[in-house]
């Protein structure tokens, strides 16, 4: 009988001193679901992912700077003296700057968290705290501020990258190191 046997594609994560082989369909599938996008999208997104993986430290020092300058432009925000090209009927300019505080501060807690994911001590309740952490900055991208200050385009990336790497701490979470 002929057939062929499609090889399995892994992709290895390394979380602390553990290092984790995940199923690529099981990250396509979950990336997937996390999204709304299509199989045959998520695989190309994932494939071509691979390709831009950084590690924890790259990553999450990326994050927290982008944290960091969100609560630098926030401190700039002068309610009193100014008036915001971004304030509407119901974008105040506190309530602007608020959600600016909250998406920086969030921002700075999930780099440091993904930062924790490099040291020789991080464990499968690291990997779990990133993955909340992850939900509530995809979250943040739907405040009013943020499609304000970041294009349609930005944000979907952003969350995409998030939404991948959730899927991917997701994979290794459930599977044995």
């Amino acid at each position: 009988m002929k057939g062929i046997v499609k090889g399995i594609i892994s992709i290895t994560v390394v979380v602390g001193g553990t290092i984790f082989t995940v199923s690529e369909a099981d990250v396509v599938q979950k990336f997937a679901e996390e999204t709304g996008l299509s199989p045959k999208e998520a695989q190309q997104f994932v494939e071509n992912s691979k390709e831009d993986m950084v590690s924890f430290e790259k990553a999450g020092a990326e994050i927290i700077s982008d944290g960091q300058s969100l609560l630098s432009i926030a401190s700039g925000v002068d309610c009193v003296k100014f008036k915001y090209e971004w304030e509407t009927n119901l974008l105040s300019c506190p309530k602007g700057k608020s959600q600016l505080i909250s998406f920086g501060n969030d921002q700075v807690e999930l780099g440091q968290a993904i930062t924790t994911l490099a040291s020789e001590s991080a464990s499968r309740n690291d990997m779990s705290s990133v993955i909340s952490l992850i939900d509530r900055n995809n979250a943040d991208l739907k405040l009013e501020i943020v499609s304000h200050i970041l294009d349609p385009e930005a944000i979907d990336a952003t969350r995409k990258k998030k939404s991948y790497n959730k899927a991917l701490l997701q994979s290794a979470l459930e599977s044995q190191p």
